[in-house]
């Protein structure tokens, strides 16, 4: 069992709602926080990372190093 958070988000990205809830799975977690949503956005936490919502996606996701791409650019 483990302990998430589960955060409803409002069209501007900021928290709208928190719960708190144990759950076996990440999955039956994130099926919980859908329900709960209703369609809105929503993030599931698991301690400090999230496990899934934009956060998450993001994390996943490198970041390109500053710089690549643009050699030999000239204005």
């Amino acid at each position: 069992m483990h302990d998430y958070e589960i955060r409803i988000l409002n069209p501007d990205g900021s928290t709208a709602i928190i719960t708190a809830e144990i759950h076996l799975t990440d999955a039956s977690a994130i099926r919980s926080g859908r329900a709960l949503a209703g369609g809105l956005p929503f993030e599931i936490w698991r301690g400090m990372d999230c496990i899934y919502g934009a956060r998450a996606t993001a994390a996943k996701v490198p970041a390109a190093p500053v710089g690549i791409g643009q050699a030999g650019y000239h204005h």
